[in-house]
């Protein structure tokens, strides 16, 4: 197995385990993640998520190794099992951290812009390198970038295929916190914790608010509202969460 799952009460891991590698992704890897991303999208007692590469890096990029060969068919293939496993991490509607060490290179560096949280070791490296092997990006990588950070710096990167540092990522507004490497995974614990014990039925909800927002007009969020709100008041979270702010007590939150 080269992608790990470790699931300790709401909060799951799940680490690309190839350490030899830098956690470079197999195809057995690629057809591996989306599996498992539905498996935590179906497991109500799951909510929230860390997203992580086992050693000191976080994840090489697509095995070169196995690109090229087989022809068009095949490689179309190929590209439809990674754009899978992007978008199983896109669509999970519950809080993803990704927990960044080393290098984030690729589709490595898809995955994680596609997550809610990135906690990032200042020294962490990241790239997008498709021109130095003559491909186009993948993975949806310019969609991902330049969403995240507008067109004009996302083509500085991606045309220079320049590493980004976790600092500098961190100005960039591309990463949530920068903390020492020795640290990156239990401050994504924290977080992931902290989250998990609050709505995450709210959370639910924000997530799929912040995806529909890439296409919708402003009229069109609205509408959206005018349907969810109604909706929410309903939960168990919206009555423990407004009673608890009546009776001056934290609020104990199921996710329901």
């Amino acid at each position: 197995m080269t992608v790990s799952f470790e699931h300790d009460g709401p909060v799951a891991t799940i680490t690309l385990d190839r350490p030899e590698k830098k956690n470079a992704l197999s195809r057995a890897m690629r057809v591996e993640l989306p599996k498992l991303f539905e498996r935590v999208q179906d497991d109500a007692s799951i909510r929230a998520v860390i997203l992580t590469g086992a050693g000191q890096n976080f994840c090489a990029g697509a095995d070169v190794s196995e690109m090229g060969g087989g022809g068009i068919a095949e490689t179309m293939a190929r590209v439809e099992i990674l754009h899978r496993m992007v978008r199983s991490v896109i669509r999970t509607d519950i809080p993803i951290i990704a927990a960044v060490r080393g290098v984030c290179i690729g589709v490595g560096w898809s995955m994680v812009l596609g997550c809610d949280y990135v906690i990032a070791a200042p020294d962490a490296r990241f790239q997008f390198a498709f021109r130095h092997i003559g491909l186009a990006p993948d993975g949806g990588a310019v969609h991902l970038l330049a969403r995240n950070l507008g067109s004009i710096r996302a083509k500085s990167l991606v045309y220079s295929g320049r590493f980004v540092s976790g600092e500098e990522a961190n100005e960039l507004g591309l990463v949530s916190e920068v903390c020492p490497a020795d640290e990156v995974l239990a401050r994504a614990r924290q977080l992931a914790v902290e989250l998990a014990q609050s709505a995450t039925l709210s959370l639910k909800m924000i997530k799929r608010q912040f995806a529909a927002a890439e296409t919708q007009s402003f009229e069109e969020a609205l509408a959206g509202e005018m349907v969810m709100q109604p909706l929410m008041t309903l939960s168990d979270d919206f009555r423990e969460g407004t009673s608890a702010f009546k009776e001056k007590r934290k609020a104990q939150f199921t996710g329901q």
